[in-house]
């Protein structure tokens, strides 16, 4: 769903950029780097939640491989 928003302005503003890189590669390498990012986050979500106070009797022991 969030698609059918961010991708036209996206589309817009990689458009309008005048960056020495050309107009999509800077978007194609911040998107990259924000996927990059959210994966590994995704991937430590177990250790982010215990970190912020996630008690082990707040969930199943599922230990995942």
């Amino acid at each position: 769903m969030m698609c059918r928003k961010v991708l036209p302005c996206v589309r817009i503003w990689s458009d309008k950029c005048s960056s020495k890189y050309g107009r999509r590669r800077p978007f194609i390498l911040a998107g990259s780097l924000m996927i990059s990012v959210a994966v590994t986050i995704i991937g430590f979500s177990a250790d982010i939640g215990y970190l912020l106070g996630d008690a082990d009797e707040d969930h199943k022991n599922f230990k995942g491989t």
